[in-house]
């Protein structure tokens, strides 16, 4: 993987997408976009398996509410139903791919809006028992899943999420 290179300051837009200005994540609200595809829709959220995946299984989980950049900025239900769809998306992830550890990233760095990136890392991982490093981060280094790939991984999640048949025997695409 290549190397990231270290960002030296703040994007210039970050105090005003931490607002709300601008934000991506609060004008996306579809299915699909650049990132991934959805494949739950909950109260608060919406759970995306990634398209450029960090790990296989990667996925994120967005808050759908009025703007917020950090967790602290919800109120104690709106905090609880976050953590609970959440919570059922990395159910769904490790239900189908069987990793060791689920990484729950909570970041915002770069898109100041709330999210949480599950990271599933597995037996072959090239960091096992470490941090994620940044380049996986990096969508020029992680080749993309291919449209039939995706929708046919992001069908397998939702049905896990739904509970539908599938949920009693995932198979592992790892």
């Amino acid at each position: 993987m290549g190397a990231v290179a270290p960002r030296s300051a703040w994007s210039p837009n970050f105090d005003a997408q931490k607002e709300g200005t601008g934000c991506p994540m609060c004008a996306d609200g579809g299915n699909r976009n650049d990132f991934g595809a959805r494949f739950r829709h909950g109260r608060w959220t919406d759970a995306y398996l990634g398209r450029r995946p960090v790990r296989p299984g990667y996925a994120y989980v967005v808050w759908t509410g009025p703007h917020v950049a950090e967790p602290t900025e919800l109120d104690p239900h709106e905090a609880a139903g976050f953590w609970a769809e959440v919570a059922i998306a990395a159910s769904a992830i490790e239900a189908r791919y069987r990793p060791r550890k689920m990484n729950w990233m909570s970041l915002g760095n770069g898109v100041p809006h709330l999210h949480v990136h599950l990271v599933p890392r597995h037996d072959d991982d090239p960091d096992a028992g470490g941090p994620v490093e940044a380049e996986a981060f990096d969508a020029a280094s992680v080749t993309p899943l291919d449209d039939a790939v995706l929708e046919s991984e992001v069908a397998a999640l939702r049905r896990l999420v739904d509970g539908g048949s599938s949920s009693t025997t995932p198979s592992s695409p790892h």
